[in-house]
């Protein structure tokens, strides 16, 4: 992709996060606006942006093309906690920082970061990517996660975790895709114009909960730097050297690099938080990764779809 183009895409994603910022310090928005947007953004916005993507791939996209998709999702996943597993252990950060550390450096912001980018850049089969990315990212987490950041206390797998929105419209889309299903058209323009909305109110929610950062005391902290540095730099490079061999599809690639370059997903550290881990670096370890990671996508976008 042309530098100019890239970076007109990516000052959209930046303004809109700003704008959500500065609404919030203005006191135009609270945190209810975070809460409720971050719902709409997940269980109603999402769905249109899924379920309208695998619809537009509907005659492009075999069912035999999905398990490199699915593989190349799940390995890249298994590959995140490998990586936050070894950070953990180089690292040592003290015991009631020490699970978020890991989750956050292992589980990405798919949803409200990835997803919205990858669609912008590459188009409705990078859609397709990210949501089939939803099954081993659900199931990983709320199982190995669990238990990595609980420390094998009450680690037990809850199905109900697993089966949220995102991962049953992803279901429900690969029954659609598979089986060329076919949608009337307006069911079909019904989705376009509940997924045009994930990107803004995604970017606007990720900005206003930018409020209450201190920005200067989360850079100070050494701990964030590394985690940033592992998450947002060494896993998006190590994912890129290890599935280029893998795949010819440049597209798919990239996805996964994006995916891996996106910064620590807020459920994780809620997930934290939940498991008794400190709730002050968890908070800052997601504004930390999101804040760099505005520097960080663009540049690795740029230089390493160069050699794709």
């Amino acid at each position: 992709m042309e530098l100019s183009a890239l970076l007109n895409k990516m000052f959209v994603f930046v303004a809109l996060m700003l704008i959500g910022y500065f609404l919030a310090r203005r006191g135009v928005i609270g945190q209810s606006f975070v809460s409720v947007g971050s719902r709409l953004a997940v269980d109603v916005f999402l769905v249109g942006t899924i379920l309208g993507a695998m619809l537009s791939v509907q005659n492009s996209v075999t069912a035999e093309g999905l398990p490199i998709i699915l593989l190349l999702t799940t390995l890249f996943q298994v590959i995140s906690y490998a990586v936050a597993f070894l950070a953990r252990k180089i690292v040592h950060p003290v015991p009631e920082r020490a699970g978020a550390f890991e989750l956050l450096a292992a589980v990405p912001n798919s949803v409200f970061i990835a997803l919205p980018i990858v669609a912008s850049l590459y188009g409705d089969y990078a859609v397709l990517v990210v949501s089939i990315s939803c099954i081993p990212f659900n199931i990983l987490l709320y199982s190995y996660g669990a238990w990595r950041v609980k420390r094998g206390d009450q680690g037990r797998f809850r199905i109900r975790e697993v089966f949220n929105v995102p991962l049953v419209t992803t279901l429900i889309g690969i029954v659609l895709l598979v089986f060329r299903i076919p949608v009337p058209q307006a069911g079909r323009d019904l989705l376009a114009a509940l997924g045009g909305a994930t990107m803004p109110v995604s970017m606007l929610v990720i900005g206003a909960s930018l409020k209450s950062v201190s920005l200067l005391d989360a850079f100070r902290n050494r701990q964030l730097a590394l985690l940033s540095a592992v998450k947002l730099v060494l896993l998006p490079i190590l994912i890129w050297l290890l599935f280029r061999p893998l795949t010819d599809n440049s597209v798919l690639l990239m996805t996964c690099v994006i995916i891996a370059a996106s910064p620590g997903a807020v459920v994780a550290s809620i997930l934290a938080i939940q498991c008794g881990q400190d709730p002050v670096f968890s908070s800052e370890a997601v504004q930390h990764t999101t804040v760099c990671s505005v520097v960080t996508i663009p540049i690795l976008i740029q230089i390493l779809s160069r050699f794709c």
